[in-house]
């Protein structure tokens, strides 16, 4: 119920109300996500975002090669990622109080948009520098004062902690210079 400017009572229009705007909100385990840590919420909504554009980059070249149930699915996940988003509240709304952040020793942190624009980054100081691998250190991909990653000396990105043989990068440089 709403109240209109003289006082009256009115029901507001379904479509105005939150749950049915964003049927996620309407789950029990949408309420959940509001007690998590607020550092862990940027982070899932950092995480979010890059999947609802990865998401919706699918849909777009499925649609280009006319596979409509394959460009349906993907259209989805880019929706629902989104619901998601905006059911973290704040930290949803919010990617520019927590960057994600180059870190390396003896450099100073670099703010960056994206896995790729990080790698981008990464790349350009290691070509400014001049060293080799062995003198050049590591970096890590930080969002607040969370670790989330790590970018190996030939600019990939990779999960944080040490490499295991079969492991695969999170973004591959090499083939997003390359993609048609």
């Amino acid at each position: 119920m709403t109240t209109d400017p003289a006082g009256n009572e009115r029901h507001a229009p379904r479509s105005t109300r939150a749950e049915v705007r964003n049927p996620v909100l309407a789950l029990p385990a949408a309420r959940v996500l509001a007690a998590i840590d607020p550092d862990i919420r940027t982070v899932l909504a950092w995480l979010l975002r890059d999947l609802r554009q990865d998401a919706r980059s699918k849909s777009r070249q499925s649609w280009d090669r006319r596979k409509a149930f394959t460009a349906a699915y993907w259209a989805s996940v880019a929706t629902y990622a989104g619901h998601i988003l905006r059911a973290l509240g704040r930290a949803g709304s919010d990617r520019g109080r927590m960057p994600l952040v180059v870190r390396q020793p003896g450099f100073p942190d670099i703010a960056a948009r994206d896995w790729a624009d990080a790698s981008h980054c990464y790349c350009g100081r290691r070509d400014h520098s001049g060293l080799g691998a062995s003198e050049f250190p590591e970096g890590e991909l930080a969002i607040g004062d969370r670790v989330v990653a790590r970018i190996s000396y030939n600019g990939r990105i990779w999960r944080a902690g040490p490499w295991h043989p079969g492991d695969k990068p999170h973004y591959d440089n090499w083939s997003a210079t390359s993609a048609p």
